[in-house]
């Protein structure tokens, strides 16, 4: 009896469940449900947070057995849209991801084990790479200051910089598991008590710079986030953002103000600056991104 209750303890442990936030991806979402279903370590429930698609992908998400389907009839954003999809989930773990991304079958494995070997582990991510095959700088060091504002401004001008090559942590190891300061939020997997005593995604932020947040929020509180680069997904990227570059360059540029507001909430000369930075810089990214300045 004793051993049998402690076998249902560890298939427990290893149980996760997968919520995607879904806006108008297209065929790319069901790449990702079938690379779930293909993992070596199945999830236990996948739920898809409808934030906007179309009447012939709801039909044919109908096909799957193991995915809900959570129709809020609004855009919530990805933070708000994330933690209704966690709602409707028990596992002890689960893992948040964009529709865009495909996971290499013992990715999940990989992810799960770590976590249930290492209670301290609150986040994890692992190894992006992007469609033509190079790696995604997904696990990141929060910036001084002036990396930060180095990275926004030359970033606008030429990619590869100083500055920004810092801020992306590019020469992180790419062989076994790192702590980090910050994951990128396109595939992380979660512990559920972490989130809970973090009060899961800060609903504030629509789109960009939620990870971040969560990230430093759950680190707060003595939690690790970790990178696992042995643990492998491919993201597409841009699959929902091209399709309205001007109205997300804007969210992108007030998350970017929450966050600092938050950080610097007791520095109000931080903050203004903060303001004052990030609303000039705001037009001149409109203008890259319509003459597509390298």
């Amino acid at each position: 009896m004793n051993i049998l209750k402690r076998s249902n303890k560890l298939s427990t442990q290893k149980e996760y469940s997968a919520v995607i936030v879904e806006y108008h991806s297209g065929e790319y979402l069901f790449k990702c449900i079938d690379s779930l279903m293909a993992q070596t370590l199945l999830p236990i429930k996948i739920v898809v947070v409808n934030n906007g698609t179309s009447k012939t992908t709801l039909t044919k998400l109908q096909k799957y057995d193991k995915v809900q389907v959570i129709n809020p009839s609004a855009n919530l954003g990805y933070a708000k849209a994330a933690n209704l999809g966690i709602s409707n989930t028990d596992s002890k773990i689960v893992a948040t991801l964009n529709p865009d991304i495909e996971l290499e079958p013992d990715c999940a494995t990989l992810l799960v084990e770590y976590l249930q070997e290492n209670p301290k582990t609150a986040a994890i991510g692992p190894m992006i790479f992007e469609a033509d095959g190079s790696i995604y700088p997904s696990a990141r060091k929060n910036p001084s200051l002036k990396i930060a504002v180095g990275h926004a401004l030359f970033s606008l001008f030429k990619k590869d910089n100083k500055y920004s090559e810092e801020y992306r942590n590019a020469n992180i190891e790419k062989e076994a598991p790192s702590k980090v300061d910050w994951l990128s939020g396109a595939a992380m997997f979660l512990t559920r008590d972490a989130l809970d005593e973090v009060g899961l995604w800060d609903e504030r932020f629509f789109m960009y710079c939620e990870d971040i947040d969560l990230c430093n929020s759950l680190r707060s509180k003595g939690y690790d986030c970790v990178y696992e680069p042995r643990a492998k997904i491919i993201h597409v990227g841009g699959v929902s953002t091209k399709k309205t570059p001007i109205k997300l360059l804007y969210f992108h540029h007030k998350s970017l103000y929450l966050f600092a507001a938050k950080k610097y909430h007791d520095k109000p000369l931080l903050k203004l600056f903060a303001l004052i930075f990030i609303a000039i810089r705001l037009p001149f990214a409109i203008i890259k991104s319509n003459i597509h300045i390298d």
